[in-house]
């Protein structure tokens, strides 16, 4: 996620956890919207089986989404995502520096019990890695999570100044990841572009939403599974409010430009000072923006059809809705919202 114009978001990390509640049968007999790959089998010596031997596992739709930022305060994380009325998909930042020894523990936990988004470089970290550490990277954590992570995040944010000054710098990373996520692994991937609605939002021309994507590498647009659009009002000057008209529209076009992608918001949340704000926002704040983006989803859905999957993924899960039973705790309202999100 980034900060406000013009200035960069702190890097964030974020690994979780969870334990079962009596929603999880239920929902494993819903109708699936994609395969994705799952647990792959091992040796006696205990090595993982080649990408071709994965299995698969499906999930249906939509995707409830949740972002969590540290896997700190571990019991309360996994009490507030425990508690939750219906499964979510958690989407889990890869951060700069770590290892796949720092999430092993906590993917193995969680994915019996959510469906789990893996994030390999976060767009504040983005610019600062090479092409090559890029590559290493994704090839490290495949080899890891392969077969326990659902769908791989390969680029976020990209149409954004702060990955770079080079927009055909920035595709080359995402191509090269492309090609070892969905090429050498086979996993389902997924990026993530920035929703701008006008030059308030901008820097540079080449950050345009459209422009950008008819610009990535013809192998990205077609192969890529699933294309989402990060949503953050106060990171345009005046504020931005698109409308669920609008996002559709934009979702329509870029569906356009990735044929084989269902499409989605891929995040939201109220900005606050980390991200260069004057202020906090207040909880009635927070539960504006979050059901104005959850509560687009019966419009979007009729306007995008079977394509869409939902999403939201709300960045600030853990500082906002952990410990779930604090005073000002918004996740009463995010489990309200995820709930309400119609199957199918």
């Amino acid at each position: 996620m980034r900060a406000l114009l013009p200035v960069l978001a702190l890097a964030a990390g974020l690994a979780v956890a969870c334990v079962a509640s009596p929603r999880m049968a239920a929902e494993r007999a819903r109708a699936p919207i994609y395969a994705v790959a799952a647990e792959p089998a091992a040796s006696a010596t205990g090595q993982v089986a080649q990408p071709s031997a994965l299995a698969t596992r499906r999930i249906p739709a939509p995707l409830r989404g949740i972002t969590l930022d540290s896997v700190a305060a571990l019991p309360e994380v996994l009490d507030a995502v425990e508690h939750l009325a219906r499964r979510p998909t958690i989407r889990i930042v890869f951060d700069p520096g770590t290892e796949p020894a720092d999430y092993a523990e906590a993917i193995r936990a969680l994915r019996p019990h959510a469906y789990l988004m893996a994030e390999l470089v976060d767009s504040t970290a983005f610019r600062r890695t090479t092409r090559a550490q890029m590559v290493a990277r994704a090839r490290k954590f495949a080899g890891a999570f392969a077969g326990q992570i659902d769908i791989w995040e390969i680029g976020n944010e990209l149409n954004g100044a702060w990955l770079g000054a080079d927009p055909q710098a920035i595709n080359d990373k995402v191509l090269a990841v492309h090609r070892v996520i969905a090429g050498e692994y086979h996993l389902r991937t997924a990026i993530t572009l920035n929703y701008w609605s006008g030059p308030g939002c901008i820097e540079h021309p080449w950050e345009r939403t459209l422009p950008f994507a008819r610009g990535m590498p013809a192998q990205v647009r077609a192969e890529t599974r699933i294309v989402l659009l990060s949503v953050y009002e106060t990171a345009c000057s005046p504020p931005q409010r698109p409308s669920a008209a609008e996002l559709a529209g934009t979702l329509q076009r870029l569906g356009r430009l990735f044929p084989s992608a269902r499409l989605g918001i891929g995040e939201i949340g109220a900005q606050r000072r980390s991200d260069g704000l004057p202020d906090d926002p207040s909880l009635a704040e927070k539960q504006r923006v979050a059901r104005t983006y959850y509560g687009m989803h019966d419009a979007l859905r009729l306007q995008l059809g079977s394509r869409f999957v939902g999403g939201y993924f709300w960045w600030y899960f853990r500082e906002d809705a952990v410990p779930r039973t604090r005073a000002q705790s918004l996740w009463p309202e995010l489990d309200r919202l995820l709930a309400g999100l119609p199957d199918g």
